[in-house]
């Protein structure tokens, strides 16, 4: 069990990385890296914290 909450705060950073520091740079070169830097930082906190409420409110009781 406790791999599946491993996958489950780590894969939407992964995702958020792939999206801002891969494909981004890739794709629209008229935005600068610093800029997409701050997009994947801003959204990994906020997918976090979510993540995070989550688990305390929901998943936390089902374990």
């Amino acid at each position: 069990m406790n791999v599946y909450i491993l996958l489950f705060f780590l894969s939407g950073p992964l995702i958020l990385a792939l999206g801002n520091l891969v494909l981004g740079p890739i794709f629209n070169k008229k935005i600068p890296f610093k800029v997409q830097f701050r997009s994947f930082m801003a959204g990994t906190m906020v997918y976090l914290l979510g993540a995070a409420l989550l688990y305390y409110f929901v998943l936390r009781s089902q374990l």
